[in-house]
Formats: structure tokens, C-alpha cells, sequence
């Protein structure tokens, strides 16, 4: 009795599951159908209001990505649970070509994009850097930027018709300019009157100070005065030999005069 009473349960749960088969299945069907017109209607909105539009600044580029990039995970998504929802159900399995394309190209972006952030955030962090620390970090800088450099040679020439990609480069490559020149202008040899002729050059009144930050010099665009620079640090370093030729010579003189006084004592 008690294997007759599990036969008519179990018949009857295969009974539900059946309705309720059909009511997923219904449902799946649905939704497959609205996530088809939906994917069709947002690669329509990439195209005419995402990053790719021409002439839009980098930065509303990378925020018009993300924005994208939010709403087409949500698509992806749906698009993953949907198809596992067809091989439950043995279902043909529905083709996004639309998304799919979006998918591709908003990876490819995201190589330009995340770079380009990622050099922002890093160029902002270090113009936060104390000057007197810019000595025992240069290395540190240097490596960083050079890895910068690599990455963004490595793009694909697809994605260098883009404005940000022509910014982004500028950027590093400024930047690699720059860098010897302030480790130039930390050596021992630059003095109070060197840090005149700089200010002279770049026609600006900052003061070497306690909470001097490094945001000062690299918003003097020092790339635009690079030969001038050299000119200066050049000249401090030929004058620190000359004095610590001459404090030698001083030196010299001034032991053999003991020497001589002691003899003749």
C-alpha cells in the first residue's frame, strides 16, 4: 500500500511539473523574445550615444562607457540564465548578434579606457608627492611609466583613431620628459639661485617650502622648457665641481699652512 500511495504521488508531482513546465517554458519564451528587441534597441543607443561617437573628450567617453558598459552587463546576464533556460527545455538556442558585437567592442575599448584612467589616477596621486620624497621615488615613477609606455604601444591599431588614445600618449611620453627634469632639479647641486632661474623661465612665483607638493612643477608644463631646464641643472652641476674643486685646493692649502707652522714651531 504504502508503494501504491508513492506511485500516485509521484504521479501526481509529474502531473504539476508538467503545467508548471509549460509555464516556464511560456515564460522563457518571453523573455527570449523581449531580450532579442532589447539588445537590438541598446546597440542602437551604443552606436549613437556611446564612446565611440567622434570628437567627444576622452573623459565623457570613459564616462559614456561605463554607463554602457553597466547596462550591458545586465544584457549579458540575461543573455547566460536564457540560454541554460533553452538546454533545460531543449530549445534551439537564440543568436544575439547585436550584443555579441557590443560585447567585442566594449572589451576593446575598455583596454584604451582603463588605461587611460588608470595613467589619470596615477598622474594625480603622485602630484600629491612632497617634494623633498620625489628623490626616493623616482625609480618607483620611472618603472611605472615605462610599463604605461608599453602597454599603450601594444594597443590595437583599431583603437588609435581615438582622441583618447592620441591624449593618452602625449600624456606618457610628457611625462617620460619630465621626469629626468625633476630628478635634475632634486640633485644637491640646485641652489636658491638655480630655483630663480626656473621661475624666471617658467615665468612663475612658487616657493621651495616645508609643503611644497610636486602638483607645482608639473603644472608648469615643463615639457614646453625642457632645453632651458637643462641649461640650468647643467650649469649647477659645473658649478658644484668648481666649488668643491676649489674647497679642495682650501683645503690643501690650509693643512700645509698648519704643517708649515708646526715645523717652524
Amino acid at each position: 500500500k504504502n508503494w501504491e500511495k508513492v506511485l500516485d504521488q509521484a504521479a501526481c508531482r509529474a502531473d504539476e511539473l508538467s503545467e508548471k513546465q509549460a509555464g516556464f517554458k511560456n515564460g522563457l519564451l518571453r523573455d527570449v523574445k523581449k531580450l532579442s528587441s532589447d539588445v537590438v534597441v541598446f546597440r542602437e543607443a551604443f552606436q549613437r550615444d556611446g564612446p565611440k561617437v567622434p570628437g567627444i573628450p576622452p573623459m565623457e567617453a570613459v564616462n559614456r562607457l561605463k554607463q554602457f558598459k553597466e547596462k550591458m552587463n545586465i544584457h549579458e546576464r540575461k543573455y547566460k540564465l536564457y540560454t541554460e533556460g533553452e538546454e533545460l527545455f531543449a530549445l534551439p538556442k537564440t543568436d544575439y548578434p547585436d550584443l555579441m558585437l557590443t560585447i567585442a567592442e566594449v572589451k576593446l575599448l575598455d583596454q584604451l579606457f582603463g588605461l587611460y584612467t588608470e595613467v589619470l589616477e596615477t598622474l594625480d596621486e603622485w602630484k600629491l608627492i612632497p617634494w623633498q620624497e620625489v628623490p626616493a621615488r623616482m625609480d618607483e615613477m620611472t618603472e611605472k611609466m615605462d610599463n604605461f609606455n608599453a602597454r599603450c604601444a601594444k594597443m590595437p591599431k583599431k583603437l588609435r583613431s581615438y582622441e583618447a588614445y592620441g591624449d593618452l600618449k602625449k600624456q606618457i611620453e610628457d611625462f617620460q620628459v619630465v621626469l629626468p627634469l625633476l630628478q635634475e632639479l632634486a640633485k644637491p647641486s640646485i641652489m636658491d639661485r638655480h630655483w630663480d632661474d626656473v621661475r624666471e623661465i617658467t615665468k612663475s612665483d612658487f616657493e621651495i617650502s616645508a609643503d611644497f607638493k610636486l602638483v607645482t612643477l608639473i603644472d608648469l608644463n615643463l615639457v614646453t622648457v625642457q632645453e632651458q631646464i637643462e641649461e640650468v641643472t647643467e650649469g649647477a652641476d659645473k658649478q658644484l665641481k668648481i666649488f668643491q674643486a676649489l674647497e679642495e685646493i682650501r683645503e690643501f692649502w690650509e693643512v700645509k699652512e698648519f704643517m708649515f707652522k708646526e715645523w717652524k714651531g
